[in-house]
């Protein structure tokens, strides 16, 4: 039987809600799965409803689990037929059941990969005449940067999710004809091949069920109650559908957090809960206000800092627990100054008894920030676990080209570093005139003996090649930048110089070149190693989007810098909100500790302290 005694007066008050529309506002560790799995069982056992009229979604297929999991802990195991899924698990079988689609017409990500791959392999030459972010990073084999590839899915996602015209969206990596040229033959390839992604389920679910009333009736009547977990995520097109869907009952229970929504690459935005009063006029509205999950001080700053956004539902979130827990906010010199402290600030939680590696959380923005914090875990021999597959810097064309320097500096042998190097930055070497084996440099010398200007650039590379391997790592990199030239070869490139700094501040950790370009070379070997299971006893690094539904004991927030923390992109009011919201989710992981590190103006380069802890630190002067 449903037991309410453990309830605060919010949570009893959302359970026995009886029908129509509800709106609960569910922050940071208020108990919201414990709410809708009690929820669920007041509609069953005090309002009889059919289980089988009973429809849970969710957004991952972990949390659908889990929801029904608990569900089944709660009922002693007993076979109830509620329906729990994803929005895709659930616009699947709609289709399933009219078009028998099957598992085969779905594309897998990797299918996305090797489409995206082949049509970036046939751009149009009039397309290339404009430069942008997208072309500079396909290498000169025609291979693309994943990270850009996956940047520019996202986008194709977006566009679908927001129901725009391809023609009408701005894209932040390419042009808009090249934009729209891709996403045309994305489309087209997919349905020439019987295929459809995600977002093409949501798109053809909401066709069908305004085309065809029989079969939006079928399911209407299929479930009379409808609940929606993290609401906040819903994009336009997910939410049309489920308002079609509850137009006959409007039973709608819907749970979310306005301050958590940070999908907005993907079409989701707080708008849509903002706004749920304004379709449903007679919904009733509760707020779970007691956070269970972190100490008081952590509760108290990530309210602070949430309270500067403007649009958003005002709460008055509290801790449970009175103990107010560690908050720190620590300065650095420089990224390595940072590194050495949160490697020995790891070092010194593991002193306490039955302290586990588990129990700390690096979270990042992005995953190449938490890349580099993998190549430090890795060299301190410290366990680590990455929630998603780290992004390869080595991989990328300027550390290609950075890696072919060190290497031909150190094994001179090596024709193919030499042809990489040789023109970057320009020396006028021409490609027929060196050797296609191994060469010295009287050989190449003798090759370009009508041209005493290469021979003065030949005889040049060469000293400074020599004097090169005599570096260690850091001061390499800084050299090849600076002294060789290449720096002011990329920014003529339109190359990242953000990777080069990257380059350099990753190799501070190494004390030879032999070693560094060991590391480089078997990057992606050295991290599969050293990256344990998702259950071993390891330090977890996540970025700050994947984070969400989490929580660990303690937390640690490294490079809250403006153009990190906000990111550089974010420009707009709406776009700032959301990355103060992500930071908010971020902050809500910890429990009991807080960590927030940032690069001091001035002394660590280009760096800027973020504006959130300008917000942080008002309301700490103020207290």
């Amino acid at each position: 039987m449903l037991d309410l005694t453990q309830c605060s007066a919010s949570q009893s008050e959302a359970i026995t809600h009886g029908t129509g529309p509800m709106l609960v506002l569910a922050g940071p560790g208020s108990g919201k799965t414990f709410v809708i799995t009690r929820r669920i069982q007041y509609l069953i056992e005090y309002h009889h409803v059919p289980p089988e009229q009973i429809l849970v979604i969710t957004f991952t297929k972990a949390a659908a689990t889990q929801m029904q999991e608990r569900f089944l802990k709660l009922t002693s195991e007993s076979f109830m037929p509620v329906t729990f899924g994803t929005f895709h698990a659930f616009f699947y079988q709609i289709l399933k059941q009219t078009y028998h689609f099957n598992a085969s017409s779905i594309l897998k990500e990797s299918d996305k990969r090797k489409m995206m791959k082949n049509i970036l392999h046939h751009i149009p030459e009039d397309l290339k005449n404009e430069p942008c972010m997208l072309l500079n990073s396909i290498d000169k084999n025609g291979e693309v940067n994943q990270d850009m590839m996956q940047r520019l899915i996202s986008e194709i996602s977006k566009v679908k999710n927001l129901g725009l015209a391809a023609s009408d969206y701005e894209s932040t990596v390419c042009t808009s004809a090249l934009f729209a040229f891709i996403y045309e033959q994305y489309s087209h390839i997919a349905v020439h091949n019987n295929k459809l992604d995600f977002d093409d389920m949501v798109i053809l679910c909401l066709e069908l069920l305004k085309a065809k009333p029989s079969v939006l009736h079928l399911w209407q009547k299929r479930y009379s109650y409808i609940l929606i977990d993290e609401f906040q995520d819903i994009s336009p097109s997910q939410y049309e559908v489920i308002r079609l869907l509850a137009d006959t009952h409007h039973n709608l229970f819907i749970v979310g957090d306005d301050d958590q929504s940070i999908y907005g690459f993907r079409g989701s935005r707080p708008q849509l809960m903002l706004d749920f009063a304004r379709y449903y006029p007679e919904c009733r509205q509760v707020i779970l206000d007691i956070n269970y999950r972190s100490k008081s001080d952590i509760v108290k700053h990530a309210a602070n800092l949430i309270s500067h956004n403007q649009n958003r539902f005002i709460k008055n979130v509290c801790a449970n627990e009175k103990e107010p827990g560690i908050f720190k906010i620590h300065p650095c010199t420089s990224r390595e100054e940072e590194m050495q402290n949160i490697i020995l600030l790891i070092q010194q939680y593991m002193k306490r008894e039955q302290a586990h590696y588990s129990d700390l959380a690096l979270i990042y923005r992005t995953n190449t920030n938490a890349c580099m914090a993998a190549d430090r875990l890795l060299h301190e021999n410290i366990p680590f676990h990455m929630q998603e597959k780290p992004v390869n810097i080595y991989q990328s064309p300027t550390a290609r080209d950075i890696m072919a320097y060190i290497r031909y500096a150190l094994y001179e042998e090596d024709v193919a570093s030499f042809y990489r190097i040789m023109n970057r930055p320009s020396r006028y070497i021409q490609r027929e005139r060196v050797p296609v084996q191994s060469f010295s440099m009287q050989e190449l010398i003798k090759n370009n003996h009508d041209r005493e200007y290469v021979i003065h650039n030949i005889l040049h590379l060469y000293d400074q090649l020599h004097f090169l391997k005599k570096l260690d790592p850091y001061a390499a990199i800084n050299y090849i930048r600076h002294g060789i030239g290449y720096e002011d070869y990329c920014l003529k490139q339109s190359l990242s110089i953000q990777e080069l700094e990257e380059l350099q501040e990753r190799a501070a950790a190494f004390d030879t070149l032999k070693e560094w370009l060991y590391h480089a070379e078997h990057y992606d070997e050295l991290i599969q190693e050293s990256s344990t299971g998702k259950e071993e006893d390891a330090v977890q690094l996540v970025t700050m989007h994947a984070s969400k539904g989490l929580e660990w004991n303690t937390v640690i927030l490294p490079d809250i810098n403006e153009g990190i923390t906000p990111h550089k992109k974010a420009i707009s009011q709406e776009e700032i909100e959301e990355e103060r919201r992500m930071f908010y989710v971020a902050m809500t992981r910890a429990k009991e500790n807080l960590f927030l590190f940032y690069i001091k103006e001035k002394t660590g380069g280009n760096f800027l302290p973020s504006r959130f802890l300008t917000d942080l630190q008002k309301h700490a002067a103020s207290d």
